[in-house]
């Protein structure tokens, strides 16, 4: 097959980006596209191109996914990771890990084992590992882990430390009258966004190389103070990340990742069902919009949730048999922000920016959307 250009895009989270450290966030971005491209021009695949950028944004403090992640309530970090490959359909996955330095390494390796083929005595390689026997495996392949508690920062642990104090100070509070629930609600709609330390949620990556190849995945180190052992979306089969390289019938290339309020993305299943959508509808723009307007934000599945916290990053991609072939990439999130980056192969630079939810718009219950296409 003729090679065209490549083509990567990441995000470094959907929920809120402090405009105090809107550099810092783009050029965490910048960085993980420019080291994603350099892997596609010396011939690497879509998949070890998406791994390199995750692992990018997994090194830096700045994000919720490997160094620096959040903390659950035991005061460690459990990280959740996938990664999709569009050629052959197959997934991996890592939940509730810790001590590996890139989550998103061992994700990797399980798609490779499972491409390679059967185990010995007819067993089949896994596709999803979770808690110790995640971090086993991944010693056995020889994915680096840090020593204990290597992936905490100070600023995390000392996030950890103020929601601890708010923790208990509540449960010993008996009072229920109207202004304790409201002070309570606010408290833990700060913990599921991030908002009181300005760590963001699920980072993640969609990619085409020059061969026509999907791949897609993402990180995350789960909400602040969650319970030990919850496995976030990051780590479910079809929720954080999906990629699919279409067919000769036309069916568009197409890949998916997710950020946001994790039991929201579970219960919609929105990668997936954003992916679906897009390789059903020639419109990208409508089939994304409408993805969140009837599958997210009215969704029978969030009929009690009063806010919808997600976010989406889309890669399109359409080739004929002439040799044309185009990418579309697109955004959205119901949160007040996200973290965005691409470059197509021809480009000197990535471009970065943050997207943000209009003034007039309300977080978890409206969504901003854009996209940009490219001649591949």
């Amino acid at each position: 097959m003729h090679k065209r250009k490549s083509f990567v895009a990441v995000h470094a989270g959907a929920g809120y980006h402090s405009t105090n450290k809107e550099t810092e966030y783009r050029s965490v971005c910048k960085d993980a596209c420019q080291q994603a491209m350099e892997v596609l021009r010396n011939g690497g695949t879509s998949l070890a191109a998406v791994t390199k950028a995750i692992s990018v944004l997994e090194d830096s403090p700045l994000t919720n996914a490997g160094f620096g992640s959040n903390l659950n309530l035991d005061g460690i970090v459990e990280c959740d990771a996938s990664v999709m490959d569009g050629l052959t359909l197959t997934s991996g996955a890592v939940g509730c890990i810790t001590d590996v330095q890139n989550p998103v390494r061992v994700a990797e390796r399980l798609v490779q084992k499972q491409i390679q083929g059967g185990l010995s005595l007819g067993r089949i390689p896994p596709s999803i590992l979770v808690g110790p026997g995640a971090r086993q495996w991944a010693e056995e392949q020889n994915i680096p882990l840090t020593a204990e508690g290597g992936l905490v920062t100070e600023s995390s642990q000392r996030t950890y430390l103020k929601y601890k104090r708010k923790l208990e100070h509540q449960e010993k509070r008996q009072t229920a009258d109207d202004n304790i629930h409201k002070k309570m609600k606010t408290e833990k709609d700060d913990l599921v966004c991030g908002e009181g330390s300005g760590v963001q949620d699920t980072v993640g990556c969609v990619c085409v190389d020059g061969h026509g190849n999907m791949a897609a995945g993402c990180s995350s180190g789960g909400i602040w103070m969650k319970h030990t052992g919850r496995m976030g979306p990051a780590a479910h089969y079809g929720v954080g990340s999906w990629a699919h390289n279409g067919c000769c019938n036309g069916k568009p290339g197409v890949a998916v990742v997710s950020s946001g309020g994790g039991e929201h993305l579970i219960k919609t299943f929105l990668a997936k069902m954003c992916a679906d959508n897009v390789q059903k509808e020639p419109n990208a723009s409508l089939a994304v919009s409408s993805t969140f307007k009837n599958n997210f934000l009215e969704s029978e599945f969030l009929s009690g949730v009063e806010d919808k916290h997600g976010g989406v990053l889309v890669l399109k991609h359409l080739s004929d048999d002439d040799g044309f072939r185009e990418a579309e990439v697109l955004w959205a999130h119901t949160t007040d922000s996200m973290c965005i980056g691409y470059q197509l192969e021809t480009h000197d630079r990535p471009t970065t920016f943050i997207s943000r939810l209009p003034d007039s718009s309300l977080p978890g219950k409206s969504f901003a959307m854009e996209g940009k296409n490219f001649k591949l």
